[in-house]
């Protein structure tokens, strides 16, 4: 392959530019690389914040604890998801916003956000009264408020993301996830219980308002259009909708669990889950938050976008499908490892949910590009797809226990993966003979790594989960990246060369040579 002679990246240049559109491609490579930097920072360090302190708080609290805070947070992240109603996104879509359109995006999220505020705090006694658990009630009443802090900073956060101002957002991120860790666990060593999940949750949502106004130059005035909102709204719409059954299909397992199983089973499938949510965070979320900004910036370049979505999802299976795999494999002796002996029920949910990684990777970049091409209604429907599918199998689970709930979650993704790469092709011109042969030297090397992995778990028997952890894992990793040397040693050069872009230190080397 070639290099391009401004020294950039091949897959996202154009032959036969100006040294104008050089420059301005150069300088947006270079804010996608810092954002990139940025985000790594904000999600690995959020995530390492948070699974300290959840590991903390499981070894020194119960099951019930956490399966009840689980349960009210159901409710509590639900409203705060359609509290901007998909103007957020809409607005880092937008080629170009007004001020107006700024304005009446807050005060619609201010104003969704107090009327959730105050329909939650009613409703917390039917509810807890429903679910048959009465220790509900005081929780969600508590933890009302955060959706009215919510609508605080939701505008606030599209407006960044717009900007590819990652800095920002990570500073706001970590300060929130430390500021409310170090309450929860203070709160727990007090004997406080499962308060100290309820404070955790309060204190990182003042934290993040605080630090996000404080780091954010905007303003809002007072003042509202009904034309700027349904120019939001018709966006936004699709967004919000394809986010609400999105949050379905990931707590509705939660809900009939503890409605069906008890909170302390749930308590169970939540810390098994953890490890889902935490890899997921950090291995899929960061190109997905990277993704839509950048997608929406080439949206009128549709051959440039095309090049740089086979790039981003070549090099994310280098790391995603390996990962999920391998964690899979050791997923139990990993939760005794992390949580204590006492959550050894939770491994092997934890062990069938980590399967559905790879394809949850191909729907968040798959809907990122979708949503950036102006097709949320796509991307809606996939999701609503995905979720009818994942709840029919909730419920028909749920009386065989959380490994069987956890099942249900996995097979419908892969059912539905044929039809989310048609939808790719159809609408977004990707090739799904060149997307699915750039995965081939990824694909197999896992291959071989999990069949090495399976076998020295054999040999080493009944050892310690630590043993079987510290062994098992460095010798996949190995065995991945000497079989992807020799099948496509070109997808490891493109990842290095990504890492090395998203390194301020090496990129600020780059720029002194030039």
């Amino acid at each position: 392959m070639s290099e391009p002679t401004d020294g950039g990246d091949p897959n996202l240049v154009a032959p036969q530019q100006t040294s104008g559109e050089r420059r301005s491609r150069r300088q947006f490579r270079q804010e996608v690389a810092s954002g990139l930097a940025w985000t790594l920072i904000g999600t690995w360090g959020r995530q390492g914040i948070d699974l300290v302190v959840f590991l903390v708080l499981a070894r020194l609290l119960m099951p019930e604890d956490i399966g009840l805070v689980a349960l009210a947070m159901v409710f509590v992240l639900f409203a705060q998801l359609i509290v901007d109603q998909g103007m957020g996104d809409a607005l880092v879509q937008r080629r170009e916003i007004t001020p107006i359109q700024v304005d009446t995006a807050f005060w619609v999220a201010v104003l969704t956000g107090g009327l959730l505020t105050v329909l939650l705090f009613l409703f917390a006694g039917p509810i807890s009264a429903l679910l048959a658990a009465p220790g509900l009630q005081p929780i969600l009443q508590v933890l009302s408020p955060t959706f009215l802090a919510a609508a605080l900073i939701t505008i606030q956060i599209a407006l960044l993301r717009r900007q590819l101002a990652f800095r920002s957002l990570s500073l706001r991120a970590l300060a929130a996830s430390a500021g409310g860790g170090v309450v929860g666990v203070v709160m727990a060593l007090a004997g406080m219980g499962v308060w100290a999940l309820v404070g955790q949750q309060i204190a990182s949502t003042v934290f993040s308002v605080l630090t996000l106004w404080w780091v954010t130059p905007w303003r809002p005035s007072f003042r509202a259009s009904r034309a700027a909102f349904g120019g939001l709204f018709r966006f936004g719409i699709h967004v919000m909708a394809g986010d609400v059954i999105t949050f379905m299909t990931r707590n509705v397992d939660n809900l009939l669990v503890g409605a069906v199983l008890g909170t302390s089973t749930l308590g169970f499938y939540v810390v098994g889950y953890r490890i889902l949510t935490a890899t997921q965070a950090v291995l899929v979320q960061i190109t997905r938050k990277m993704t839509f900004p950048v997608f929406s910036r080439l949206q009128e370049d549709p051959e440039r976008m095309r090049r740089a979505y086979n790039r981003v999802t070549a090099a994310a299976a280098a790391v995603i499908l390996p990962g999920y795999v391998a964690l899979a494999i050791v997923a139990g002796e990993l939760i005794v490892v992390l949580f204590g002996a006492r959550w050894e029920q939770s491994g092997p949910v934890a062990m069938v949910l980590l399967l559905v990684g790879p394809v949850v990777a191909v729907q968040a970049l798959s809907i990122a590009l979708l949503n950036a091409v102006g097709r949320p209604d796509v991307a809606f429907r996939l999701r609503l797809l995905t979720t009818v599918a994942t709840v029919i199998g909730f419920v028909v689970a749920v009386p065989f226990g959380i490994v069987a709930v956890a099942a249900a979650y996995v097979v419908p993704a892969y059912l539905l993966l044929p039809l989310n790469l048609f939808w790719m092709r159809r609408h977004a011109g990707i090739q799904i003979a060149e997307y699915l042969g750039n995965m081939r030297g990824v694909a197999a090397a896992t291959a071989v790594m999990a069949a090495v992995m399976l076998a020295s778990r054999m040999v080493l028997g009944d050892r310690e989960p630590l043993v079987v952890v510290a062994t098992l894992v460095p010798a996949g990793a190995a065995v991945f990246l000497a079989m992807l040397w020799l099948l496509d040693r070109e997808l490891i050069r493109d990842v290095l060369k990504i890492a090395a872009q998203a390194n301020p230190l090496a990129r600020r080397r780059v720029e002194q040579v030039r």
